[in-house]
């Protein structure tokens, strides 16, 4: 009775032992991912904050370069008399900053030379003089277009205007306008620098880094003058909603700087947004960043979420074995450990179901570090000064770039290719037009000639610099899918363009500005509609990498890699039917081999007419329905690589196996601790745990 308490102790103590441990793994996991989260937050407020102030810092001292211009200026224009001299300096002037797309000067009726009025303004866009008297009268006091001149006049103070259509322009500007002051102390007129909103959008986008990242500015009344999709453009930033509350609309109109958190409904991520007040405009910049853009994609938050799964699971395990000990009078009883068994295959279960939805949920391709997605013009414009630092010291010479935009129609994909059916467009500059005419060069084409490459030209559209060239195309490309977790692997369609002569030395970058939204969640260059029945689409980007030829072709030319511009889809198999197709015939011999250890017994009359013969002839059965469907679907996928669904049925070619050796054993009367107790109650017990508990370590292992 002694021996019997003293192993009592001894299991009690394991298990509170166990328990205890188990419990502060779990408090240790849960606790890690909390503050990994909130370190990686507060990493992420720092970096945008220092970007916020950076962008703020780099727009007012431009803004500030200007207005400070404008005010030396005034006093030059004050000084001139002649109209040639004054039509030169204006030219001269407009080409001082590339943010001002022209600088006006404007004059109060008759006080240059005698004219009524006179407001020459010089377009750098166009290269020539527009006045502006001859388009409508700029003194009127009832014109909302001519307060750029007529606020400045009244208050004889240096300002900025807001947002306006400029007629003369025929664009959105806002003007930095300053008196001109004669000798007198009189104010005769105004010197007035103009900035498209256009063009105040690419300085600000030049600024902003992510690749949900965005960046834009508003005024004191709240009128947007730069924002990356130009329906936003002069829209009240206080009005808009967007995922903003109230809270976040009075923050942004109130404070001089802050960060706010929001859903933004044009990057569809949640976001920070920083904002700071320009001192030179008192207008407002704002950077909008998701975490991931500002300290880059990690896998480690899934990681942990798994590591708190299996912490959690350990815990229940052990408390429900600890309680089963205790409330048992001499050990545990029959129906306790049922329950403990049915818990533990539980917990099993979830893991495994937890981790499938982690994997189903997560798109992988955003921690491929080699590879760079191009979502805004700085990266695009770094790995283009990239590439022609590299050619010219070679043959000294740089790039032609050309502008190429891809549209998939629809796709189709097989076991190691994609078929696709698109559009693909090129902003082809007119100078390259007669020397290298405009083609592409798709070098995965598939080598089957029926499922080449088939190209329509659409159109040839001639623009001011450009030539806008459409072709249609269909073609089967050949492509590097990996199986090793199907079915829920994860895959990239890789459509992969080169320019066919490699010695003209044309570069395709992609035409980023045919994008409204460029965030690869949104799938820009994907028709919305596009339904491809065994997989979905959760992202599309473009990259540019070298492609290595090991050769030159012929050519002439030393360079052996090439640029090579590439549109790539991310998909994830619908895994509804490859699973039933597999996992449930597999459930089903699971349960009817579970059956068959359950009825049987080292008593004869125990036994249920189940013989030594039976179980054989089950067993191969159940190896038979497996084996073929196994067959069935490494046919399907045709894969070197051995496929995660397969290890579910490697794993039950052993437990078959095993089972039926371990059960002849018994009905052969061999004489195995295993089977004495409670008349086989331990293979029974560990049938379910054993069986999960290994389709979790390899699920563990391909998945963690």
């Amino acid at each position: 009775m002694r021996r019997k308490s003293s192993r009592l102790n001894a299991r009690t103590v394991a298990l509170i032992v166990t328990t205890v441990g188990a419990a502060a793994l779990t408090a240790y996991t849960v606790h890690d991912l909390r503050e990994f989260k909130e370190s990686r937050q507060a990493r992420s407020l720092e970096v945008g904050q220092r970007a916020g102030i950076r962008v703020a810092e780099a727009l007012d001292e431009t803004l500030s370069e200007v207005s400070e211009r404008a005010t030396e200026y005034s006093k030059v224009v004050a000084r001139i008399d002649s109209e040639p001299e004054l039509l030169e300096s204006i030219k001269k002037e407009s080409f001082r900053f590339p943010l001002v797309m022209g600088v006006t000067v404007a004059f109060e009726p008759g006080a240059f030379a005698g004219k009524e009025r006179y407001s020459p303004f010089f377009n750098k866009a166009r290269d020539e003089f527009q006045f502006i008297e001859q388009a409508y009268d700029y003194t009127s006091r009832e014109l909302e277009t001519a307060k750029w001149y007529t606020a400045v006049v009244e208050s004889g103070k240096a300002r900025w205007s807001e947002p306006y259509f400029a007629k003369a322009a025929e664009t959105m500007v806002v003007d930095y306008g300053v008196p001109v002051v004669d000798d007198e102390g009189r104010t005769i007129g105004i010197v007035d620098y103009a900035i498209s909103l256009s063009d105040f959008t690419r300085i600000v986008d030049a600024l902003s880094v992510g690749e949900a990242g965005y960046g834009f500015t508003y005024d004191e009344t709240g009128a947007i003058l730069s924002h990356p999709n130009p329906i936003y453009l002069l829209q009240n930033v206080f009005q808009l909603r967007d995922g903003k509350n109230e809270a976040i609309v009075n923050s942004l109109r109130e404070d001089a700087e802050g960060v706010v958190a929001y859903n933004s409904t044009y990057t569809y991520k949640h976001s920070w947004f920083f904002f700071r007040e320009l001192k030179s405009t008192g207008w407002k910049s704002v950077l909008v960043f998701a975490e991931d853009d500002l300290l880059g994609a990690s896998d480690e938050g899934r990681r942990k979420i798994i590591q708190i799964g299996i912490g959690i699971g350990l815990l229940l395990i052990a408390l429900l074995a600890l309680l089963a000990l205790v409330q048992g009078v001499d050990g545990f009883n029959r129906k306790e450990l049922w329950r403990l068994a049915t818990l533990t295959s539980l917990v099993l279960l979830g893991n495994i179901v937890l981790i499938w939805y982690l994997n189903v949920t997560t798109d992988f391709s955003r921690f491929d570090h080699d590879v760079e997605r191009i979502v805004n013009d700085t990266i695009l414009d770094n790995y283009v000064e990239q590439s022609d630092a590299e050619l010219y010291k070679l043959v000294n010479a740089r790039y032609s770039k050309v502008p190429t935009g891809i549209f998939i129609e629809s796709y189709e994909l097989s076991s190691f290719e994609a078929s696709i059916i698109g559009k693909l467009w090129m902003k082809y500059p007119k100078d390259l037009y007669e020397t290298a005419p405009p083609g592409f060069y798709l070098p995965d084409v598939s080598a089957l000639e029926t499922r080449g490459l088939v190209q329509t030209k659409l159109a040839d559209v001639e623009y001011d610099d450009y030539v806008l060239v459409t072709w249609r195309f269909r073609v089967t490309l050949e492509e590097d899918f990996s199986y090793r977790q199907y079915p829920f692997e994860q895959n990239d369609v890789a459509l992969r363009i080169l320019y066919p002569d490699f010695s003209k030395n044309v570069l395709l970058v992609p035409d980023l500005q045919s994008y409204d939204i460029l965030n690869p969640s949104v799938r820009p260059g994907l028709n919305p509609d596009v339904s491809v029945p065994s997989s979905e689409t959760i992202a599309s980007f473009f990259t540019l990498s070298n492609a290595e030829f090991k050769t030159t072709f012929g050519n002439r030319r030393l360079v052996k890699s090439y640029p090579m511009l590439t549109f790539h889809m991310v998909f994830k198999r619908n895994y509804l039917n490859p699973f039933v197709a597999n996992i449930i015939p597999i459930l089903i011999v699971v349960m009817m081999m579970f059956v068959v250890l359950y009825i049987s017994s080292r008593k004869q009359d125990g036994r249920a007419g189940l013989t030594t013969m039976n179980v054989i002839q089950s067993s191969a059965g159940f190896l038979f329905i497996l084996i073929l469907a196994h067959v069935n679907e490494r046919a399907r996928i045709e894969t070197p690589e051995i496929a995660y669904i397969e290890l579910f049925y490697f794993s039950m070619y052993l437990y078959i196996t095993v089972q039926t050796l371990a059960l002849a054993a018994m009905f052969r009367g061999v004489d195995w601790k295993l089977f004495e107790w409670e008349d086989n109650l331990i293979l029974k017990l560990s049938f379910w745990p054993l069986l999960l508990a290994i389709w979790f370590a390899f699920t563990l292992a391909r998945f963690y």
